[in-house]
């Protein structure tokens, strides 16, 4: 069987970078950022809502907890 194709963003990239994901229609559904150090530092996901946080919404990644992502939270004002 064939391997399916990784979609989700890379929790590492190029340091201060901003990737972004989209869906088959070219919304953005998803963008990271990354800090100096080249590891993911926060998501803002659009579209969809978890638990009444709001879409859109953030989530912080925190590298020493596991998991580094962490759950989602409204987002703060200038976010």
């Amino acid at each position: 069987m064939a391997k399916k194709p990784r979609t989700d963003l890379p929790s590492t990239g190029t340091p201060g970078a901003v990737a972004e994901k989209k869906d088959a229609h070219g919304n953005v559904i998803q963008k990271r950022y990354y800090g100096s150090d080249g590891r993911a530092l926060k998501n803002i996901d659009y579209g969809h809502d978890h638990t009444g946080v709001g879409a859109p919404h953030a989530h912080n990644w925190d590298w020493t907890k596991t998991p580094q992502r962490q759950p989602p939270r409204p987002l703060n004002p200038g976010e």
